[in-house]
């Protein structure tokens, strides 16, 4: 049987910034590579949950919006139970209702202010913090906004073991299932109502390799369920560099340490995956 992990709990504060009740708790996400994050009261969290509902509908017209390559669009995915709505920044407002790019622009300040505290922890000086996350921690980047369903009715797993490729993923788990790697093992996370769960990814570790303080990527998976409830709705935003650019590691001096295009990190990251 899985123990439970006791995360970390953060909060965005007054001035837009991620803070932690203790230096402790900061040190222990930094650590573990995840944390809950309390969400905002001005978040519009229960309209974006009711039009990731809406998509259940046979009829709903965004399950009609087109595949773009292999990650955008209305998508079921082969080996697991996942089906998702899954768009980037720039065709947030082609396809999103108006309310639901808002919200995404909302995720895209949360995930501004985290990697712009871990960026200060990792002592990488604040001139270089740009360049770094190739445009993200100065609102650039780009960033995916996925409304995900899991189909508890089928055999496969929920989301088989991964990490996440980009800087930071946010993510709105209203039912079981999330399980963390510490160690070797698996540990579960429960849902904290009122609380996202926060989970750094390879990018991240990538470009604070060489700071004060690097970043790991968290391993997780999502178990296959079956609950009364047959489908498991969740809410993912994931941050990421631009995927045409460049991503440059800074030591706390800010000397050049080693740099990579985006696109063969994330080649590189998907054959270890497959080998």
């Amino acid at each position: 049987m899985s123990q439970t992990l006791d995360l970390p709990i953060g909060a965005i504060s007054e001035d837009g910034c991620l803070a932690f009740s203790t230096q402790a708790d900061l040190d222990s996400a930094l650590d573990v590579g995840a944390f809950y994050l309390k969400v905002p009261e001005d978040l519009s969290l229960e309209c974006a949950r009711h039009f990731g509902m809406s998509l259940l509908d046979p009829n709903s017209p965004h399950r009609d919006v087109p595949q773009y390559g292999e990650l955008e669009g209305f998508i079921a995915l082969d080996n697991n139970q996942q089906t998702k709505l899954a768009l980037r920044r720039h065709r947030w407002a082609k396809h999103y209702p108006d309310d639901i790019a808002r919200f995404g622009g909302q995720l895209d300040a949360i995930g501004v202010a985290i990697i712009r505290e871990i960026f200060r922890q990792s002592a990488i000086p604040e001139a270089y913090w740009d360049r770094a996350s190739g445009g993200y921690a100065s609102g650039e980047g780009t960033a995916f906004l996925n409304f995900v369903h899991y189909d508890t009715r089928t055999t496969d797993w929920g989301l088989r073991a991964h990490t996440d490729y980009g800087f930071v993923t946010i993510l709105d788990a209203m039912a079981p299932g999330l399980q963390i790697e510490l160690e070797g093992e698996f540990h579960d996370v429960p849902v904290l109502p009122g609380h996202f769960v926060i989970n750094f990814g390879e990018a991240l570790n990538f470009v604070t390799s060489y700071a004060a303080r690097g970043v790991g990527a968290v391993v997780h998976r999502v178990l296959s369920q079956q609950p009364a409830d047959s489908i498991r709705p969740g809410i993912v935003y994931f941050a990421n560099p631009d995927l045409d650019g460049m991503l440059w590691q800074f030591d706390i001096n800010g000397k050049t340490r080693g740099s990579s295009s985006v696109e063969d990190l994330f080649a590189s990251l998907e054959r270890e995956l497959t080998e």
